[in-house]
């Protein structure tokens, strides 16, 4: 009995092995993941801040083009 105990222990004990690699793994993935939303979350604000330097720039362009065909 004492020895099918140490079998169930031993075997138990290689499963939460197999779980911490598991875990680690896991645990590695999200933080790759957790860097790239953050970069993505950067560029994002980039683009946004482009789009709007482009909109203001575009209005800038069409007001001028107003103006001089005026003239």
């Amino acid at each position: 009995q004492v020895e099918a105990q140490l079998q169930v222990v031993q075997k138990l004990e290689e499963k939460e092995r197999g779980l911490q690699s598991a875990l680690g793994a896991v645990e590695k993935e999200l933080n790759l993941r957790s860097q790239a939303l953050e970069l993505h979350k950067r560029k994002a604000v980039e683009a946004a801040q482009l789009a709007e330097d482009l909109r203001a720039q575009g209005e800038h362009v069409q007001a001028r083009l107003r103006e001089l065909q005026v003239c």
